[in-house]
């Protein structure tokens, strides 16, 4: 089957605004005689989250300080996807970084768009119930390792606290799949 040929892409331009983020101005033209539309999105490297679960019924939670909203978040361990690393390396070395803990294996759970309006990151998310504790383990600057309950967590989620969206969205996938104990 043939593509149709509108809406089509009239021009594509990007402004790179740092190492880790450009902007890109798209026209659209939606029919033949149509007056194309400037659309503006932001492209960054695909990005990876893990959602976890110690031997104790644990799940490995982090805390940053977020710019974008100025204001603390509570997330799952997660971080941008470098240059050549698979998502399951890249879940992998997040983890460790940012909770401590260390997969045996991991299980993916998809790759998702945050949001397809506005911008072109993909996040890879992933589940690992076979942790181990990292010997010698360091907090990352600026990270601060939460770890809590799976009752606490699963209330902390339904409270509307995990604000994240994408990473709500893993909880769920988790919970379809069997794979996190429902509570």
């Amino acid at each position: 089957m043939d593509a149709p040929a509108f809406p089509r892409v009239v021009s594509c331009r990007s402004d790179r605004l740092s190492p880790w983020t450009e902007l890109i101005e798209t026209r659209i033209q939606d029919a033949p005689a149509a007056e194309p539309r400037t659309f503006h999105s932001m492209r960054t490297a695909d990005y990876v989250a893990i959602l976890a679960l110690t031997p104790d019924g644990r799940v490995p939670l982090v805390r940053q300080y977020r710019p974008a909203v100025q204001a603390w978040s509570l997330e799952l361990p997660a971080g941008l996807l470098e240059p050549g690393e698979t998502p399951e390396d890249c879940a992998r070395r997040e983890l460790e970084e940012e909770s401590g803990f260390s997969a045996d294996r991991i299980v993916p759970l998809g790759a998702m768009y945050a949001d397809t309006g506005r911008l072109s990151a993909r996040l890879h998310g992933f589940w690992s119930d076979s942790l181990r504790p990292v010997p010698d383990w360091q907090p990352e600057e600026g990270v601060l390792a939460d770890p809590l309950d799976l009752d606490d967590f699963m209330q902390l989620v339904g409270r509307g606290e995990l604000a994240l969206a994408s990473h709500v969205a893993l909880v769920g996938l988790a919970l379809t799949r069997g794979l996190l104990p429902r509570r």
